[in-house]
């Protein structure tokens, strides 16, 4: 496969009242497994505002690691934070879920 359009973004939102249920782990896997297993991507990345531990929380539960850790580069909620950037290659993907 060529190096073209090789990798994705991934990115959630959810309303506060459905949160703790499970909703954005199964969706954000059903989109991991869209991204690798029907386009082909090599690899999947998420950016996100470093304040938000439950996003963090769930990169890492669908097997993301931090690669990135920017200082005050990202503008959200009326100040400039810090954003962290999680990856996953289709081959570290495929290996945890054995395939």
């Amino acid at each position: 496969q060529g190096t073209g359009l090789s990798e994705g973004e991934i990115g959630w939102t959810l309303l506060p009242q459905h949160a703790g249920r499970g909703y954005a782990t199964e969706a954000a896997n059903a989109v991991l497994e869209m991204g690798f297993e029907h386009y082909g991507l090599r690899r999947i990345v998420a950016n996100l505002d470093a304040r938000n531990d439950r996003s963090a929380a769930l990169c890492e539960r669908l097997g993301m690691r931090r690669e990135v850790h920017k200082r005050g580069d990202f503008w959200s909620k009326g100040r400039w934070t810090d954003s962290y950037e999680y990856a996953l290659l289709r081959d570290e993907w495929r290996a945890a879920r054995g395939t």
